[in-house]
């Protein structure tokens, strides 16, 4: 035998050994399904956190482990011998699952993100790992699924992902799960050329109930928000709460456009009901946003935004009631945007004005008052309406700051005219957002001080229906306000629909017939009948009487004969500087001198 056949024997016997041991190492490693036989294996698969399941070559499940039978609610005698398709939630379509086969068979494995069905018939979210088992002819012989509840399972685990993910207080999911099954649903249906909706939901005065029955109140209203919404969608919609007063919904597979409007229709109804808080009847007003998939947005940040902006339309259309999302509004929203910045730095830029209207006593035709309403003096939009930015301002609450500025340049202008001409009284009005504020009285006896204007020339101006939200809540603020010795009176009065048992309880002292009264008096028989009747009433309760709006005789001498007291209008002189103000109060003081 020479030297080679030798060293050929040699490498023979020693690799032989080896081989063997190789596959008795891979044999102890190698998944076995008999899992006694294998102590490793077995503690593992009974033990794992996850859950697992077992399929043979024809994917017929051959074992499950405890894990499993938690996340799915099957019990292992119901699976076994069936195969996982009787998961199948319905979400994914054919295209999915085929991907899903073809990465198991070319590359032995798949993992990704899984909608499937619990045995309650719950759809729930999961992580899925599917790894292919093949024997030494390559064949498949098993496959392997190891996978976790996505939402529950981790949050069992771990509170932070419970906190991330999940409202605490009323248990719904987040804004951070709602995008995450937004673009889920948006391509689902991209795929099947479906239609799908999404609604914002705002709760209006939220805040109010916080401020006015505290935050249990507060949590209360979420809650019983929370159950109206639930049972107003399918099974197959979700319902997230993105924020403190916002809530969303995202109604899947709708086969026309009006079945959202339907679903908003049916919110609203359910809000008619009002809660019990505290011995109080509390409603429930909404603003509802939507927009629907593909029309209003091909992906979840433009459908997100198309449905924040309808809902923000449809909160400057009033309570209760829903908006569809149109091209058009983004072109308002932009205006509103730009608008809304502008305003942070307008006071700071000194370009709001007080100007200030003149109240005229009929009997003397003399200046007996003055109302002060702000004007914005824009750079290059030059002046805006109140009606355009003081709703913005209470939206932002930018209204605190200017509405505490404007009392307090008020105040302070009517000290300087005091000391060259007859005292007279200045009258602020008081925004809904002011008027809650829980430092108002503060702020006005802080201002009163710092001016040093007597409090018995300076009147606040609320509206009557601001006064009537909150009937209670405005007597205790009334006569906290009452006793520091300032005036009190109800604006826009006719319109609000007061309580007449509230009205002789609130400490006022003027009563401010609504300028769309007046307008159309006296040829109008209606509107002069309920000014006549508003003066009876003012009268009764001992209460000083301005009619706003007046700019014509004939309405003068209507008021004037039915023993109203004072007007204000452009009959006498519009909203003007403080400059033009002083020239009419000298030009006043001049005529009287000439008498």
């Amino acid at each position: 035998m020479d030297k080679a056949d030798k060293k050929q024997r040699l490498q023979k016997s020693v690799a032989k050994p080896k081989t063997a041991e190789k596959t008795k190492i891979k044999s102890k490693l190698r998944p076995q399904l008999h899992l006694g036989e294998n102590a490793f294996y077995d503690i593992f698969f009974k033990n794992a956190p996850e859950a697992i399941l077992i399929t043979d070559s024809a994917d017929k499940i051959l074992l499950v482990n405890k894990s499993f039978v938690g996340v799915t609610g099957y019990k292992r005698p119901e699976v076994i011998g069936k195969k996982p398709s009787m998961f199948r939630s319905g979400l994914h379509d054919n295209d999915f699952y085929s991907k899903m086969w073809r990465s198991l068979t070319h590359k032995g494995n798949w993992k990704g993100e899984i909608w499937n069905k619990r045995k309650n018939g719950e759809v729930y979210r999961e992580w899925l790992s599917i790894s292919s088992l093949r024997n030494r002819k390559g064949q498949i012989t098993n496959y392997i699924g190891i996978f976790a509840d996505a939402a529950t399972n981790f949050a069992q685990s771990t509170d932070s992902f419970s906190k991330q993910y999940y409202d605490p207080l009323t248990k719904l999911p987040n804004r951070l799960l709602l995008q995450d099954r937004l673009e889920f649903m948006i391509n689902h249906a991209r795929r099947n050329n479906e239609l799908m909706a999404l609604l914002l939901i705002d709760l209006d005065r939220f805040k109010l109930v916080n401020e006015t029955f505290g935050y249990d109140a507060g949590d209360t209203l979420l809650k019983a928000m929370t159950d109206r919404l639930i049972t107003c969608v399918r099974d197959v919609d979700a319902v997230f709460r993105l924020g403190a007063d916002v809530f969303a919904i995202i109604l899947e597979e709708i086969a026309q456009l009006e079945d959202a409007a339907k679903v908003a229709k049916r919110i609203l109804e359910s809000c008619t009901v009002p809660l019990k808080i505290d011995g109080h009847e509390v409603y429930i007003a909404l603003s509802i946003g939507i927009s629907i998939f593909p029309t209003d947005g091909d992906g979840k940040v433009p459908l997100l935004q198309s449905a924040e902006t309808a809902m923000r339309r449809a909160k400057e259309m009033g309570s209760n009631n829903f908006q569809h999302y149109k091209p058009a509004m983004n072109t308002r929203a932009a205006e509103q945007l730009a608008l809304e910045s502008s305003l942070r730095n307008a006071l700071s830029r000194e370009e709001m004005h007080v100007f200030y209207q003149p109240q005229i006593a009929l009997n003397t035709n003399r200046i007996v008052g003055m109302e002060a309403l702000i004007r914005w003096k824009h750079p290059e939009m030059g002046m805006i309406p109140p009606g355009q930015f003081i709703p913005v301002a209470e939206a932002t609450g930018l209204i605190l700051p200017i509405g505490e500025w404007v009392l307090r340049n008020a105040c302070k202008q009517a000290v300087e005219w005091q000391k060259n001409h007859e005292p007279i009284v200045i009258s602020v009005n008081l925004s809904a957002r002011q008027f809650i504020q829980q430092d108002l009285v503060e702020v006005v006896r802080n201002v009163l001080k710092e001016t040093g204007l007597p409090p018995a020339f300076l009147e606040l101006e609320i509206t009557e229906s601001l006064g009537m939200k909150n009937p209670e809540q405005t007597l205790k603020t009334l006569i906290d306000l009452k006793a520091m010795g300032v005036r009190i009176a109800i604006d826009d009065f006719g319109t609000g629909y007061s309580s007449l048992s509230y009205l002789k309880r609130f400490p006022i002292d003027t009563l401010k017939i609504d300028r769309s009264f007046v307008m159309d008096m006296p040829e109008d028989q209606s509107d002069a009948e309920i000014v006549k009747t508003i003066i009876a009433l003012a009268h009764s309760l001992r209460l000083t009487l301005i009619a706003e709006g007046v700019e014509k005789e004939s309405q003068a001498q209507y008021l004037l004969e039915n023993g109203c007291e004072k007007i204000q209008g452009y009959l006498f002189s519009p909203p003007v500087p403080a400059e033009e103000f002083l020239r009419l109060l000298k030009r006043q003081g001049d005529i009287i001198a000439a008498t």
